[in-house]
């Protein structure tokens, strides 16, 4: 019999540490309503706190009755390890979603996480290029705090389609080096797609992090791929995608992602939620992930 050469999902990406994630009853400390159906909602969660690293999500069951069926699953917003809370920034646009929007503190969901695999630390500070599309702002104000906690330089790229889609600046943490926003209406900021302009920033940074709806990240991604061989830019590029997700820990098999093998060929069927949501972007296969119909992402 001859074995085939084909790398696994988990050989070609790794996958998720099941053993930190923990089921805890967290509590509401608040909800910030923000502009239009944004807003971000907190918990007092000292046990997912201790554990939760940027890129990584949870997943909040809302209620205990059947509707919603299963859980949600949202990407870490901050930290608070000190005061054991996990804030989540979203968009009521669902059952889902609009039921966290109408919690009040005091109130208490379950949270299970960590879960996933999130964004990789540099070892030596340098420069991150952080790109971010819509709700995509979501786990970058984490990434954020732990990058400028470790010295690096860092450029936040906000982009959305008018200014009441933006992450507010507020809610960042202090210390970015250099903020550029881009709406489609020109509302505010340079007026854009948040992909436009991408060379030129990305020969001068170490590192980029992108996260947004995945046409977006494709386009992220051949972008850097051409400067990547052009020999214009060396830095790496990590994306957080997106897929629908069940269970969030590998047993439904919902949020099937195409992975990319070496040379660019097709590689095995991977899970969002175990070899993601964060990946480097050259392991996907962007031509089938953007291929899928709507509902596999």
């Amino acid at each position: 019999m001859i074995r085939s050469a084909v790398k696994s999902a988990s050989e070609l990406c790794g996958q998720s540490d099941l053993s930190r994630a923990v089921d805890e009853f967290a509590t509401c400390t608040s909800v910030e309503l923000l502009q239009g159906t944004l807003f971000e909602i907190r918990f007092h969660a000292p046990r997912v706190a201790a554990a939760a690293a940027p890129g990584e999500f949870a997943q909040l069951l809302v209620d205990e009755g059947q509707v919603p069926l299963l859980r949600r699953p949202f990407s870490f917003s901050r930290v608070d390890i000190s005061e054991g809370t996990v804030s989540f920034y979203l968009a009521a646009v669902g059952r889902g979603s609009s039921r966290l929007r109408l919690l009040h503190p005091g109130d208490r969901i379950r949270v299970l996480g960590p879960l996933g695999r999130g964004f990789s630390l540099p070892s030596s500070p340098g420069r991150s290029l952080l790109l971010a599309g819509g709700l995509g702002a979501a786990p970058f104000p984490l990434l954020m705090d732990q990058l400028i906690g470790r010295g690096e330089e860092v450029i936040w790229l906000n982009g959305s389609r008018s200014s009441s889609e933006l992450y507010p600046d507020h809610l960042l943490p202090s210390g970015i080096q250099s903020r550029l926003i881009r709406t489609q209406d020109g509302s505010k900021g340079d007026p854009g797609l948040v992909t436009e302009g991408l060379p030129e920033l990305m020969g001068v940074v170490q590192r980029i992090y992108a996260c947004g709806p995945n046409p977006m990240l494709a386009a992220v991604y051949r972008s850097w791929a051409s400067e990547v061989a052009a020999g214009h830019t060396a830095a790496s590029l990590e994306v957080s995608i997106e897929a629908p997700m069940g269970c969030g820990f590998g047993t439904c098999l919902g949020c099937a992602i195409p992975l990319a093998a070496e040379g660019d060929e097709s590689g095995p069927i991977g899970l969002c939620c175990r070899q993601g949501p964060v990946l480097p972007a050259q392991q996907l296969n962007w031509d089938q992930l953007l291929n899928q119909p709507a509902h596999l992402g």
